[in-house]
């Protein structure tokens, strides 16, 4: 079916059941960032492939809203369909809520499916909808999707206690004592990578997230883990039965919170909890929300993930040392393109052995592709790389030792005067917050200030976050904390954060520079604790880009410094030209 038939077929359902606007969103039961096949129905719906957005149906109307990330992506997949996109966040354009507000007359009713729509999502729309009823039982997507892919089953693995530096029991009896303080008998846990976080435990349910679909409900004598049992071996059984974990199917979960008696209480996340599992809980349960305990916990990590990190770092590096000197040999052929080379990286990054996956697709734009924020290159889109202007490469793997995210933006030629200047502008953000030394807790939003000044000052800005959370072979994108206007979240000793600036000129280049750092104390004195930001991530940052007029001599020295030290880390584990193309890229400047 195109898009016009999917369109006609959804509308003939809502017809059925007077439904006047049916919500689409980009979501699976749990919440996930990164969603299995099975549970991309945006896309299905709508043809645009992002990784974030919602759509709304109306009988006569077809809207499109996502984020900065996607702006460019979304006008060129949509332009021949019915839906007409949106910018989120952008005044000059309705909200999705505004949009219902118009389109759906008082009393009129809005659907969507309640078990893949958070309740914090639901009630800021019952809260913004006023006498509009809200449906949350419908699925019309499985009705309409009749070649829709099948759910993972892959088998569910142990993750060594000498990656992870600390046992289930412990992380259990944490999370109790957490609990205890929120005077909770029960915590029920819906996002996979805090389930795979407290139980050690790691699967393959979701592309570039090695986690399994499951819920978890902790009481202060009890864990019951709701899965499919048919991804658990016996060796896994086994662990799990040692642990007192007790599995029981996964729609079982209805059942478990159905059966928590009145007066006690729950503690949730309702922002990874879906409507359909809240309404379970019984009326007379009372209900605190929050963040997950589990969710806070991981977000700092012990020494043991933190040493394991710098090795997941290292193997990472020398796989990009041979790709970028792979890429600029290639490109002289006039035969490599961005979708060539994304490949590339992967085979690279498995002849590790300890590879699990990659974190995220591999971001490869060239030129113009490269002012797509989350450009993801394919056999029609992707250029050929020639020997002028920019290439970015944003990309991550999963490692047993941890996980990976790094942006280089490389020069493969001859630059413009603006190409220069624009990268030295984001190359100035980097080593701004790079060097920064801050009060202990400060919060993320005014670290991002510290970033963006350079582009502010030079009248310039990007739109997407200056630096994010990173899980620990969970999910490259982690919380609580990261770095953006929006962020409260204090910075904590030991959470991890990339830091990654960009500039993104539409139709010409983009530049993104990012490197995963690590929160440490620096000094401590009358005026407070201070802390600085401690660098994992060791690949050179191209020196051949950069307008030196436009640089400071503090910065030259960061500079020369950060790439010094790349070389000593790297070279041990390099030889040839590869070893070679090393020492070159971290030359003095």
């Amino acid at each position: 079916m195109n898009i016009d038939q999917k369109l006609e077929k959804l509308r003939e359902l809502m017809a059925s059941r007077k439904i006047d606007a049916y919500i689409i969103n980009t979501s699976d039961p749990h919440q996930s960032e990164y969603i299995s096949d099975y549970y991309k129905t945006r896309e299905f719906i709508s043809g645009f492939t992002g990784s974030a957005g919602v759509c709304v149906v109306t009988k006569d109307k077809a809207r499109l809203w996502t984020d900065s990330r996607y702006f460019l992506q979304a006008a060129n997949e949509l332009k021949y369909s019915e839906f007409e996109f949106y910018k989120q966040g952008f005044d000059e354009d309705p909200t999705m809520e505004e949009f219902l507000l118009e389109e759906v007359g008082e009393f009129g009713k809005i659907g969507f499916d309640g078990t893949c729509y958070s309740v914090k999502d639901y009630k800021s729309l019952s809260e913004n909808m006023a006498s509009r009823a809200l449906v949350y039982d419908i699925d019309y997507i499985s009705q309409i999707w009749e070649d829709r892919p099948s759910l993972p089953k892959e088998k569910v693995w142990i993750y060594d206690q000498k990656y992870v530096g600390e046992s289930l029991e412990s992380k259990i009896n944490r999370l109790r004592e957490e609990l205890k303080k929120k005077d909770c008998d029960y915590n029920f846990i819906g996002s996979p990578e805090d389930i795979c976080y407290l139980l050690n435990i790691r699967g393959n349910d979701i592309g570039y997230t090695p986690v399994v679909l499951s819920y978890l409900l902790v009481s202060m004598d009890e864990i019951h883990l709701c899965i499919d049992q048919d991804k658990l071996d016996d060796e896994v059984l086994d662990y799990l039965k040692e642990n007192k974990v007790k599995v029981h199917s996964y729609d079982y979960i209805y059942s478990l919170l159905k059966n928590i008696k009145g007066k006690n209480r729950i503690y949730i996340d309702p922002e990874r909890t879906n409507v359909a599992i809240f309404d379970s809980i019984n009326s007379n349960v009372r209900i605190t929300s929050g963040v997950n305990i589990s969710t806070q916990m991981k977000a700092v990590k012990n020494e043991t993930e933190l040493e394991n990190e710098r090795k997941a770092y290292i193997i990472d590096g020398v796989s990009l040392i041979k790709f970028f000197n792979w890429v600029e040999v290639g490109t002289s052929t006039g035969s490599l393109t961005e979708l060539i080379a994304s490949k590339k990286l992967q085979d690279l990054r498995k002849e590790n052995e300890s590879y699990i996956e990659d974190s995220f697709e591999t971001i490869a734009g060239y030129k113009e592709n490269g002012a797509i924020v989350h450009y993801e290159p394919t056999s029609l889109s992707s250029k050929t790389l020639e020997e002028k202007s920019l290439l970015l490469v944003d990309s991550g793997a999963h490692y047993k030792e941890g996980t990976t995210d790094i942006t280089r933006t490389i020069a493969l030629g001859e630059l413009t005067e603006e190409e220069k200047e624009n990268y030295t502008l984001v190359l100035k953000s980097h080593i701004g917050l790079m060097s920064a030394r801050f009060k202990e807790k400060t919060k993320g939003q005014r670290l991002d200030a510290i970033a963006k000044y350079p582009l502010w000052k030079a009248g310039k800005d990007y739109f997407h976050g200056t630096g994010h959370g990173v899980g620990f072979s969970l999910t490259v994108h982690e919380g609580p904390n990261n770095i953006s206007q929006f962020n409260d979240v204090e910075l904590l000793e030991n959470m991890t954060t990339s830091i990654e600036p960009g500039l993104y000129i539409a139709d010409k280049h983009g530049v993104r520079i990012e490197s995963e750092v690590y929160v440490k104390k620096d000094l401590e004195n009358e005026f407070g604790k201070f802390m600085k930001f401690e660098c994992l991530t060791y690949v050179p940052i191209d020196t051949r880009p950069i307008n030196m007029d436009m640089m400071d001599k503090w910065e030259i020295e960061w500079i020369n410094v950060y790439n010094k030290k790349c070389q000593e880390v790297l070279s041990p584990y390099l030889e040839g030209s590869d070893l070679e193309y090393l020492i070159e890229r971290c030359k003095e400047i």
